[in-house]
């Protein structure tokens, strides 16, 4: 039996790494809170982003890269951000 993906599934990593154009970012963060697939998986692939930053695998800001600094962030990471803790 295979699991059926989202069409949103694609642009999981970048939200997470900051990469996402504006109206991309947009368009994710009205999404996936009503995605249970997106929501999961965006739950889980942050701890991991967090893990890798915080050992220095990935770079926490702006420096090197290629990394685009992250915008002021968005309300749904702020609340997101607030229930893990």
């Amino acid at each position: 039996m295979t699991r059926k993906t989202c069409h949103f599934d694609h642009l999981i990593d970048e939200y997470l790494l900051d990469k996402l154009k504006p109206e991309d970012q947009a368009a994710f963060e009205e999404h996936y809170f009503i995605c249970p697939h997106c929501f999961a998986k965006l739950d889980q692939q942050s701890e991991i982003v967090q893990i890798l930053k915080k050992e220095g695998v990935l770079q926490a800001g702006g420096e090197g890269g290629g990394h685009v600094p992250p915008r002021r962030p968005s309300l749904w990471r702020r609340l997101l951000a607030k229930f893990r803790r």
